[in-house]
Order: C-alpha cells, then structure tokens, then sequence
C-alpha cells in the first residue's frame, strides 16, 4: 500500500534535491532598480499573466509558480529582475528587499506549506497505519517542518552556491533578509482564499508589516551605485537586515 502514498520531501518538486541556484543579475542595489512597493504593484498588475489581479485558485497557482526551477535558475521570477525600476524596494523594518527573492522564496514557502498540510492530512488518516515504519518517520518529519525554515534554508544553499557560480551576486546584503521575507509573506500571510488580490496582499505585508517606504530614506541611498558592481559592496551570511535603525 505504501506505493500509493509517494515519500514527499521538502524537495519534492525539485527531484529530492536542495535547491542549487544562481542569482543572474540581481547583485545589489543599485538607483535605477530602486522604487516604491507601489510602483511594484503597478508592474505586477500589468503583466499579461494577469498574476498581479488574481485571486482564489488562480492565486494559488500563480505564487506555486513562483517558486518553480528551471534547472538551476527561478523558472518564472524572469520580469521581476527589473520590474519597470521597481526591484529593490527599501523598508524600515526589513531594510532593502529584492523582489525577484522575494517573489521567488514567497512560492518555495507557500509550497512547504502545502506539503506540510498534506503530510498532516495523511498522518491522520487510515492509510498512514498501512506504511512501514522507516515511512512514517518520513511522513512524521514533514508533518511538522517549518516551512519558512525550508525556505530559508534553501536561500542559504543558494548563496553557498554562488560563492562558486556567481561570486559577483554571492551574499549581497540584501539577498538572504529578502529570502526570510518572502517566505514569511508566502508562508504566514498569503492567503488564496482572501478578497485581495495577489498584489494588494503583498501591498498590505509590505505596507504593515516591513512598513515599505521611500528608497531615498534609505541611509545608504546616496552612496548606492548607478550600475551593478563587480562584487558586493557589502555582504550579510545571516538573515538580518542591515541598513535598518537597530543594524545600520
């Protein structure tokens, strides 16, 4: 019987691997990608997936894509790498955010979520009796992760990565706080069934919760480059957001 109840992983969706990533060109901060949450918003409810506006189901299914890989690359963060100069968004409590990560580690959580709740459903359930017990130490195990912990996990393994693949992109000090954000946002405040939209839901997260503001209130807003730079004008290995009034 346990044949019909498939050992699903943390990393189910990407063949029982950790996420092996690159940052393509999302390196830092830099003033042209530097914008407004509202501006943000505006670019995701123009795009022709019809993401920005949806809701229900259809939401569902657009933050699941989020966190989708395409061998080694986010298969569908692509227009989020510019977002109309809306990239890097700065916030009081969560200092710069990359909303490529965001976006991205917002569906890799949201995804845990779901498998958490299906291996809870399952573990309750009659067939769980059925499964050996190697499988359900398995199925225990999922059951009560932390799917912002997996997430997260998952932006570290990226960054180790990069330090190989990209060393021009590896532990920007924006990368890994905007990966515990996203999560966060994907894994505690999403909801598919609310009245808000897609992108009026990560309106009010950055709105409420990171309390989203000016990029020029930033205190690192005048020193910011105009291009991106060969390396990281600064690094951060933790989640922590820097540039913020308690780590400036």
């Amino acid at each position: 019987m346990s044949d019909k109840y498939p050992n699903l992983t943390p990393y189910a969706y990407c063949a029982n691997n950790p996420v092996r990533l690159i940052d393509p060109d999302g390196r830092e901060p830099i003033k042209p990608f530097a914008g407004t949450v509202s501006g943000f918003v505006r670019f995701m409810n123009g795009l022709s997936t019809g993401i920005g506006t949806s809701t229900g189901a259809v939401a569902h299914a657009a933050i699941l894509r989020m966190g989708m890989t395409n061998g080694i690359k986010p298969a569908n963060t692509g227009p989020f790498n510019e977002s109309g100069g809306n990239r890097y968004i700065y916030t009081e409590n969560g200092g710069w955010i990359d909303m490529s990560h965001f976006m991205f580690y917002a569906g890799r959580a949201y995804n845990y979520k779901q498998q958490k709740q299906q291996a809870q459903e399952f573990v309750n359930s009659i067939g769980f009796a059925f499964i050996s017990s190697e499988a359900q130490m398995r199925w225990l195990k999922q059951a009560g992760m932390n799917p912002v912990g997996e997430a997260v996990q998952d932006g570290y393994f990226q960054e180790f990565g990069d330090k190989f693949t990209a060393p021009h992109s590896a532990y920007s000090y924006e990368d890994l706080p905007s990966d515990k954000f996203g999560a966060d946002f994907g894994a505690n405040y999403f909801d598919p069934n609310s009245k808000q939209t897609f992108s009026e839901q990560i309106q009010n997260y950055f709105d409420k919760v990171l309390k989203a503001t000016s990029p020029q209130n930033a205190p690192n807003y005048n020193s910011l480059p105009n291009e991106y730079p060969d390396k990281p004008t600064r690094t951060n290995k933790t989640i922590k957001p820097v540039y913020v009034i308690d780590n400036p």
